[in-house]
Order: structure tokens, then C-alpha cells, then sequence
């Protein structure tokens, strides 16, 4: 049988925030049926597509259960809950599955890293090492941008929704994908010119 041709990247990021266009928008306009109900059907259409490339990861999941449980409380509920406390809602759910991953000693990374590093990689300490430190990173972020929404919602307002509630979690997360980009390579570069000036300085001191 064929090997099944695999949708783009690119294409693949799209659709992997489309759901969240379509939660952003709907509910800027203060429609939280569609936003909730269309984020989640959208959300499961990523994933079935998702699914036919690769496993299905924690933080996927997550989002998921965030769509879900806002679903619920909109649709089945009638809360309003999610115009006032949206932005700490969602950033929870990220805090809470990563500390998770933490504590139960299975880094939320790893799975990612896999697609990106060859079998062969996958015991080396360092290779978990990196992977801690980008857990442990993105736990942190998570949880900064859960303060950034209790902000939000303290100062109120347009200012407190746009400022506290879009542009600093959005900025720090641009800041985390950045960062998740250029750090393994860096480190692991840095951790191997640690070892051969090591090596080196031994060396000379048997010469």
C-alpha cells in the first residue's frame, strides 16, 4: 500500500489556529455559542487530520478539553463565566496539563522531540536534560500568562482585555516559540564545547 501523502506544515499550522480564529472572532462579537461550538468542531477536524501523520499529543488534547468544557459551560450551562474570565481559563488549562506531565515525570516535550530527533538520541541524558528545561520553560509561561489574565480581569475594561489579556500573553508565547526554536541546538552546541575544552584542559594537564 502506498505511503499516505502527508497535508503540509504549513497547512497543518493553519489549521492546528484556525480554531482559535474562529474562537477569537466569534466572541469578540459576543456570539460564545459559535465561538465554543465552532472552536470545537474545528479543533476535531485538526485532529482527525492530525491523527492520520502522527500521534496525538498532550497539549492537542489539551486544547480539546478546553473547547469542550467551554462548550459545556456555554452551551449546556448558560455561564457567562468565559467573557469575564476567558484568558486565565485557557492559560489554566495549559499550566495545569504541563505540571502535570511534570509530575508524573513524563515532560510534555519529549513527544515532540521525537519527531524532530532520530531514535538513536532519544536515551542520551542530554536529550532529557533539554527536555526538562523546555517543560519546565513552557510550564513557567503557562503560568505567567495565567497571572497575565487574573490581571486582566482586575484592571477591567477594553485596556485590561486588550493589553493584560491579548498582547503580553501573545507576546511572551511568540517569546516561547522563538525560544523553542533556537534553544536545544544552543545548549546542546554549548554542553559540547563545555566537554572538549574539558577534555582539552585534561589533556594538557597529563602532557
Amino acid at each position: 500500500m502506498a505511503e499516505e501523502k502527508k497535508i503540509p506544515g504549513k497547512l497543518m499550522a493553519l489549521l492546528a489556529f484556525l480554531p482559535w480564529l474562529i474562537y477569537i472572532f466569534a466572541s469578540g462579537g459576543n456570539h460564545w455559542g459559535i465561538a465554543t461550538a465552532g472552536g470545537t468542531v474545528m479543533c476535531l477536524v485538526y485532529l482527525a487530520m492530525l491523527r492520520r501523520q502522527t500521534t496525538i499529543k498532550l497539549m492537542e488534547w489539551t486544547t480539546l478539553a478546553y473547547f469542550v468544557t467551554a462548550s459545556i459551560l456555554t452551551i449546556g450551562l448558560h455561564s457567562t463565566v468565559l467573557a469575564t474570565y476567558q484568558v486565565m481559563i485557557i492559560w489554566s488549562f495549559y499550566a495545569v496539563a504541563g505540571w502535570a506531565s511534570v509530575v508524573f515525570g513524563r515532560p510534555f516535550t519529549v513527544a515532540y522531540a521525537r519527531e524532530e530527533q532520530p531514535p538513536e538520541v532519544w536515551d542520551l541524558p542530554i536529550f532529557h536534560r533539554v527536555n526538562w528545561i523546555m517543560t519546565l520553560f513552557w510550564c513557567g509561561l503557562f503560568t505567567v500568562n495565567v497571572g497575565f489574565g487574573a490581571i486582566a480581569v482586575m484592571v477591567g475594561g477594553n485596556l485590561g482585555r486588550l493589553v493584560p489579556g491579548f498582547l503580553m500573553p501573545m507576546g511572551l508565547l511568540i517569546f516561547g516559540l522563538i525560544f523553542t526554536k533556537h534553544f536545544p541546538k544552543r545548549y546542546v552546541a554549548h554542553v559540547n564545547a563545555a566537554g572538549a575544552a574539558a577534555a582539552s584542559a585534561e589533556s594538557t594537564s597529563h602532557a
